[in-house]
C-alpha cells in the first residue's frame, strides 16, 4: 500500500510545524525512530540527483542531519536548499518512508546531536568514542534540518 500525506508551503512557517499541517501518523513517526541509515538526495549543479547515506534524528516532524561544510552534498543544499530523505527497511516486509521538504541549517549543539546518533547507531562505548571527536563545536560541521513538504509511506503490501 502506498500512501502520500502532502503539505502545503503554508502549512510550515520559519522551519516549524504549525497547526494546519497535517499530523504524521503514528506508524511513520515510529518507522523514522527506528535504527536505520538513511539516503538523502540533493540537487546537484548540473541538475541531477546526487545520493548519500546518511545518520539521521527525527523530532518534532523534521530529520536532523550533520556533514561536512565542504561536502558536495552541503554545497547542493545551499545553492538548492531542498533534498529528499528515503529510510527504508531492505528484507521483507519491505517498507520506506520518503521525506521531500526544504532543508535550512540550525544552530543546536554538535556535540550533543552526534553523541545521541552515534550511541544510537554504535552502541554506549563505540558511539561515545566516535562523538568525542565533535566535543568542540566547528565551524567545519554543519547540522541540518529536512522539513517535509511530502512524506510517501510504501508499505510494500497491495
Amino acid at each position: 500500500m502506498d500512501c502520500d500525506y502532502t503539505c502545503s508551503e503554508s502549512c510550515i512557517m520559519s522551519g516549524e510545524v504549525n497547526s494546519k499541517m497535517p499530523t504524521i501518523p503514528n506508524h511513520i513517526n515510529e518507522f523514522l525512530s527506528q535504527t536505520l541509515v538513511a539516503v538523502v538526495s540533493t540537487v546537484g549543479a548540473d541538475g541531477s540527483p546526487r545520493s548519500a547515506p546518511i545518520w539521521y534524528h527525527w523530532e518534532d516532524g523534521s530529520a536532523y542531519m550533520f556533514t561536512g561544510r565542504r561536502t558536495l552534498k552541503w554545497r547542493n543544499i545551499m545553492r538548492n536548499p531542498v533534498a529528499s530523505l528515503c529510510v527504508d527497511w531492505r528484507e521483507p516486509p519491505y517498507r520506506s518512508v520518503i521525506l521531500d521538504g526544504s532543508v535550512e541549517e540550525v544552530q543546536r549543539p554538535l556535540y550533543d546531536l552526534v553523541l545521541s546518533m552515534a550511541v544510537r547507531y554504535y552502541g554506549e562505548e563505540d558511539g561515545r568514542a566516535f562523538a568525542e571527536g565533535y566535543r568542540e563545536q566547528s565551524d567545519d560541521t554543519v547540522i541540518f534540518r529536512l522539513t517535509p513538504t511530502r512524506i510517501a509511506d510504501y508499505t510494500g503490501e497491495e
